[in-house]
């Protein structure tokens, strides 16, 4: 029976008493606060956990402390992308088969991105994860449509209640206090969320989270991961507590994806201002799960095609902005710039958010390209390529 005709059947009794219930159980409540209680709240327990990506000492901030064999330092940031992170976890699996990835001094991650970089911080003995994330996985392990009755008194469309629960069951605690331990030598990993009240991105030090002796520490580091991954109205923003004047205030984070697909550093965060010398080269390595060229699409005279398409546009040409300021910053300062994303020339095809058959295509894909060597790019790619 259709919708419609099922509320039609409804007495008006029984939709108010079914709306107050929705309403008790999807609604979320905070006490307000102001922007100087907002820029002074701090993490308790944990001093260095998170800091606005635009402070001015942001840079300083990020720098890591460690250094491979040779005096190498290298980077890896992972983009946003959502089922297209299968492409990067295929391709950082295939980096490994080829023998020639390297212990990465700094890992970022933002949105699909940060589900993706724990792992890929930890070691290559976390492939078997990743795959497993990004090619057995369907809709159902990511979301759950809410009833549409709640939606217009909802925070979002859709629970994220599965994800968290499977973020849950994959980031054990164990994991966690591995990444403390590397924190520890000085290797940093950070993942980038949105706070929407004010309207800024912030950078959470992941490995200080899991180092620190902060009792909810292990709970933080979920949350951040989960807040992450939380696209704005559809899926569910995560509250996260923090403490101002002995007050514990609720903040609303969401996708770290929408200030910015891709995190990476300012200038002295990598050579402190210094150009590095061929003995102790730099590297950067960019992972975008996306397309960067531009590619034809005929759009349905629609309105969701029409707005799907122009979000996709714009989300698509900022992060190209931030490709080639970071491919000009490189060439600079004498740094060894690569780039990886999805080709233009890969088929695209219709298919339904988190198609499990989609990602294992994807993920082979960049598995092949990793296994082969032929997936970085020394410069960003121009519109026609």
């Amino acid at each position: 029976m259709a919708l419609g005709r099922m509320m039609g059947a409804l007495p008006r009794a029984t939709l108010f008493a079914a709306s107050l219930a929705l309403s008790s159980c999807a609604t979320i409540e905070r006490e307000p606060f102001n922007e100087t209680q907002q820029a002074e709240a701090r993490i308790p327990g944990v001093p260095q956990a998170r800091f606005w990506a635009d402070a001015p000492d942001a840079a300083r901030l990020m720098a890591p402390a460690f250094a491979g064999a040779r005096g190498e330092r290298s980077m890896l940031a992972l983009s946003g992308g959502s089922d297209n992170g299968a492409y990067g976890a295929g391709l950082l699996t295939g980096w490994t088969k080829s023998g020639t990835r390297p212990e990465f001094a700094i890992v970022t991650g933002v949105s699909t991105g940060a589900l993706i970089a724990p792992f890929a911080f930890l070691g290559s003995d976390q492939d078997p994860t990743l795959e497993k994330l990004f090619t057995t996985i369907s809709a159902k392990d990511i979301f759950k449509n809410r009833f549409p009755l709640a939606i217009p008194i909802a925070p979002s469309v859709a629970s994220t209640k599965p994800l968290a629960r499977m973020i849950g069951e994959i980031m054990t605690d164990a994991l966690i206090d591995r990444i403390g331990r590397e924190h520890a030598r000085g290797r940093r990993l950070f993942v980038g969320t949105a706070n929407l009240d004010a309207q800024r991105m912030v950078i959470w030090n992941m490995g200080a989270i899991a180092a620190s002796s902060a009792p909810g520490r292990y709970a933080l580091f979920r949350q951040v991961l989960l807040a992450s991954s939380a696209i704005p109205a559809f899926f569910t923003p995560v509250m996260i507590k923090s403490e101002v004047g002995g007050r514990t205030i609720s903040e609303m984070h969401v996708d770290g994806g929408t200030t910015a697909q891709i995190l990476t550093l300012p200038d002295d965060a990598i050579v402190a201002d210094r150009v590095p010398n061929a003995a102790r080269p730099l590297h950067i390595y960019m992972i975008v799960n996306n397309k960067l060229n531009g590619e034809f699409h005929l759009v349905k005279p629609r309105t969701v095609p029409i707005a799907s398409q122009a979000i996709s546009l714009n989300l698509r040409r900022s992060t190209a902005s931030t490709v080639n300021l970071s491919y000009l910053y490189a060439k600079d300062h004498g740094v060894d710039f690569n780039l990886s994303f999805i080709d233009r020339s890969y088929p695209s095809a219709d298919h339904n958010l988190f198609d499990t058959a989609f990602m294992r295509s994807l993920f082979a894909y960049g598995l092949k390209l990793g296994e082969t060597g032929t997936f970085w790019a020394k410069t960003p790619p121009a519109q026609d390529e």
